[in-house]
């Protein structure tokens, strides 16, 4: 899932900025320092989506564990260990 959001933002981040470098009378050529700036700045921009995301999902399953765990002082407190069912004694 991350991988799709880092590669997803990445396309939509080179695709505009091509298109507006286009339109500033740029013109991107494959290979050229402005494609090679424009696609290091397309996946920084893509992986630190992803790495939100990331944070974000870890934020979320945090406050589910937080929520659904409750061992309480009071829970601990009263515990016995289970007894051996079976007698060590020999007969």
């Amino acid at each position: 899932m991350l991988g799709t959001v880092a590669w997803t933002a990445v396309a939509h981040n080179a695709v505009h900025a091509t298109a507006a470098a286009a339109r500033a009378g740029h013109p991107v050529h494959p290979g050229g320092p402005l494609a090679a700036a424009i696609y290091r700045h397309a996946i920084a921009t893509g992986f630190s989506r992803a790495f939100l995301v990331a944070a974000g999902i870890a934020l979320l399953t945090l406050a589910i564990n937080i929520t659904l765990i409750r061992v309480r002082r009071a829970d601990l407190a009263g515990t016995e260990q289970p007894a051996l069912a079976v007698a060590l004694e020999p007969q």
